[in-house]
């Protein structure tokens, strides 16, 4: 049974899994065979790397922002703000990992059509 987007079920489970580990799972079934020559769970693979990089340098540069700042007023407030975004990340994680599962190749905005120039045979 094909899903609407061309994953199977067993590649739809695939998709999903490339989510999980974020950049580690992604890589691993970007080269991994025989998923390698899948174009459905290559392009999850490659939105879950591009993801997890993503999210790291939020992570990395709102760090750097509050080490800054420290205990002051925008120190605290970045703190909060990161709070906040690392809660909406691990919400489209989740949702991500939803839309692999039933077979969606939902496109990021903007990071996507990054993630689709690398890892390509």
């Amino acid at each position: 049974m094909e899903a609407p987007n061309g994953g199977t079920p067993q590649n739809q489970v695939v998709a999903a899994a490339t989510y999980l580990l974020g950049l580690v799972t992604g890589i691993i079934f970007l080269y991994l065979e025989p998923y390698d020559k899948d174009e459905f769970v290559r392009f999850h693979a490659r939105q879950s790397i591009a993801f997890t990089v993503a999210w790291l340098a939020i992570n990395i540069v709102l760090d750097v922002f509050i080490s800054i700042f420290g205990f002051s007023f925008l120190g605290k407030l970045l703190a909060d703000l990161l709070w906040l975004a690392n809660l909406a990340l691990a919400i489209m994680w989740i949702f991500l990992m939803y839309k692999a599962y039933i077979g969606e190749r939902y496109r990021i905005p903007y990071l996507a059509d990054i993630a689709d120039s690398f890892g390509k045979p």
